[in-house]
């Protein structure tokens, strides 16, 4: 990471702006997203499952979490209950939670997610295709120094249940067991 044009490109930003650590210290300690990774010593804790989050030292948190994340989706009106009849195919479902931290380690949020199992989901059933995009973190990089260079601002943005977001064709039903 080091030898790349974009140590090179984060060094000539970073002094351009006044920066006057070394390049190694820029990098390791700001920039690389798998020394930060590393640096916010998160361990499969912060991943529990329903019963460790709901049995351990920080159900409380957790179950909050749980509870903000049906509100969200009920203010969404992200479903109807209905009456479960033989014909149809109803997914499982689970919960995902998260501890989320700083990059020095600090406990940061607890998130839980309201999860349909999607192994149990059958194609042409209950769904037709897949997309999912995602950015690569070079994107990302570049995009950084390009707002450092250019004296430009960026800011974050956060969409609460982005996939309730997609369009579902009219008359197709999803059908996914209560939390």
């Amino acid at each position: 990471m080091l030898e790349s044009p974009l140590s090179a490109f984060i060094t000539f930003a970073a002094n351009k702006c006044g920066y006057s650590g070394t390049a190694k210290d820029q990098v390791v300690n700001w920039v690389h997203p798998l020394f930060l990774k590393a640096k916010a010593k998160a361990s499969k804790h912060d991943n529990p499952n329903w019963f460790q989050a709901m049995n351990g030292p920080f159900a409380d948190k957790y179950w909050k979490a749980a509870c903000k994340e049906i509100q969200t989706l009920e203010d969404m009106e992200a479903w109807d209950v209905v009456d479960r009849t033989n014909d149809l195919h109803v997914i499982n479902s689970t919960w995902a939670f998260k501890l989320k931290r700083y990059p020095d380690g600090m406990m940061k949020t607890f998130k839980a997610q309201f999860c349909a199992r999607d192994d149990q989901q059958l194609e042409g059933v209950d769904f037709f295709e897949t997309y999912a995009p995602v950015v690569q973190w070079t994107t990302v990089h570049l995009m950084l120094i390009l707002e450092v260079l250019l004296d430009l601002k960026s800011k974050q943005g956060d969409i609460t249940a982005a996939f309730l977001h997609a369009d579902v064709p009219e008359g197709e039903n999803i059908y996914v067991e209560m939390p």
